[in-house]
């Protein structure tokens, strides 16, 4: 049986993957700020704030031992969003934004990676950078941004696994709603971007995935 370790697995994204992978007998690990968010899932769940790294290593470290060191489908499905003029937003919140979006992922891989054998995949949930340029979504531009040169950067220097960067568009979920507009039209559904993500593994992709 395959394992996964989804970071952020009770987000809308987050909380798909579990449901698409354990229904294709992927057995799930899944770290979540709160693990009670995912009691009655079928997933093994560890609690972490990804903002602390002592929280990150020690789920790593769960994780670890959980999985024997055999992770073969590694995501970063975590993130936040903020909908407010650069001008207006506080050092805090910009810390939050960018630390939800970029930093966390770079705890998350520099204490997990050692979990991921040579030919597992890393996957890193992006977005279209020019697409959310946008009025009110400053900080959450520049942190897709970073995570986004932050995956490619990756990817040329750790080659014996896959890396990859799934550039989606606007997805229904509870982060979406934060956004400083109404949800658009032909959002994708997060089953839909979990399914992706798991045909990506299957078809072996590496690289960009544009949703």
């Amino acid at each position: 049986m395959n394992t996964t370790l989804i970071w952020g697995a009770a987000g809308g994204i987050g909380r798909a993957l579990v449901d698409t992978l354990v229904t294709h007998n992927w057995r799930v690990l899944g770290i979540a700020r709160d693990a009670a968010a995912l009691a009655g899932a079928p997933v093994e769940a560890y609690s972490a704030d990804l903002a602390r790294e002592a929280d990150v290593a020690a789920a790593a470290l769960w994780a670890a031992q959980q999985s024997g060191g055999a992770v073969q489908l590694w995501v970063y499905a975590a993130g936040d969003m903020l909908g407010k003029p650069l001008a207006d937003t506080t050092s805090a919140e910009w810390d939050r934004i960018l630390t939800a979006n970029v930093t966390g992922a770079h705890l998350a891989l520099t204490h997990s990676l050692a979990l991921v054998p040579p030919g597992g995949h890393l996957v890193f949930v992006g977005a279209y950078v020019d697409r959310i340029a946008l009025p009110k979504l400053g900080a959450y531009a520049a942190a897709k941004a970073a995570l986004d040169t932050y995956v490619t950067v990756l990817g040329k220097e750790v080659r014996d696994r896959r890396v990859t960067n799934v550039r989606v568009g606007a997805v229904d979920t509870p982060l979406w709603r934060k956004a400083p507009f109404r949800l658009p039209k032909g959002a994708h559904t997060p089953a839909a971007v979990a399914a992706a993500v798991l045909q990506a593994y299957l078809d072996g992709q590496k690289g960009a995935l544009e949703l």
